[in-house]
C-alpha cells in the first residue's frame, strides 16, 4: 500500500500561486465586460471577443488569457512527475495557446468594425489547438495516473464531456455564457491538480546485478 503525500507539500506556495493566477484570472473575465462599450452582450459574445482588436478596454480580458497561460504553464512544471510527458507536453501546450490568444486577438463582434484580418485567423487557430490540447491533455493525464476505478476517473471525464460539447454549440445564442461555463470548468480542474492529494509512487524494485 502507498502512501499519501501531503495535500500540498514542499511546493504549497507555488501550488497556491497557480490557484490564485487561476482565480485572478476569472475575474479578469467577469470584470472585462464593464469595461467595453454597451453593445457587448455576456450571453451571445465570448470571452475572445471581450478582447477584441480595436476595443477600449480589451486590454483586461487580455491579462486574463495571459494569467491563465501562466498558471497552467507553471502547474505544468508542478505536476510534471504525476502527468506524464505526454500530459505535461499537452498543457505546456494550452498555456502557450493561451498566451498566443492574448498576443493574436479576436475581430470585433460589432459589424464593419475594422481588424487585421491575418490576426484575426491566428487567434482562431490557436483557440482551436488550445481546446483540442486540454481535452486530450485531461484523457493523457487520467491514463498517466491509472485510477483505480471508473469513479475515480469521474471528475476528468465530466470534464472531457463539458470541453468536448460546448464547442459544439457554437452557433447558438448564448455562445458567450456557455463559453464561460468551459473556462470555469478548465479552471475548477487545474485549480483541483494543483490542490490534490497525490499518492507516493512505491520504489521501483532493484535490478539483480
Amino acid at each position: 500500500m502507498t502512501q499519501s503525500s501531503p495535500a500540498l507539500g514542499s511546493d504549497r506556495p507555488a501550488r497556491l500561486g497557480v490557484v490564485a493566477l487561476l482565480a485572478a484570472a476569472l475575474v479578469a473575465f467577469a470584470v472585462a465586460p464593464a469595461l467595453l462599450p454597451a453593445t457587448y452582450s455576456l450571453v451571445e459574445h465570448g470571452i475572445s471577443e471581450s478582447a477584441a482588436q480595436g476595443i477600449d478596454g480589451a486590454w483586461l480580458a487580455r491579462m486574463g488569457f495571459i494569467g491563465f497561460g501562466l498558471a497552467v504553464i507553471w502547474l505544468a512544471q508542478l505536476r510534471s512527475r504525476t502527468w506524464g510527458w505526454i500530459g505535461t507536453l499537452l498543457h505546456v501546450g494550452f498555456g502557450v495557446c493561451m498566451l498566443a490568444v492574448a498576443a493574436f486577438s479576436a475581430k470585433p463582434w460589432e459589424e464593419n468594425a475594422p481588424y487585421v484580418a491575418i490576426e484575426e485567423s491566428l487567434h482562431s487557430l490557436f483557440a482551436t489547438v488550445m481546446g483540442f490540447g486540454f481535452i486530450i491533455g485531461v484523457l493523457a493525464v487520467m491514463i498517466a495516473r491509472r485510477l483505480p476505478s471508473l469513479r475515480a476517473a469521474l471528475p476528468d471525464l465530466v470534464v472531457i464531456v463539458i470541453a468536448t460539447a460546448i464547442p459544439l454549440m457554437m452557433s447558438f445564442n448564448i455562445w458567450g455564457l456557455l463559453q464561460r461555463v468551459m473556462f470555469v470548468t478548465a479552471a475548477v480542474w487545474y485549480g483541483r491538480e494543483a490542490l490534490m492529494r497525490y499518492a507516493k509512487q512505491p520504489p521501483r524494485p532493484a535490478e539483480p546485478s
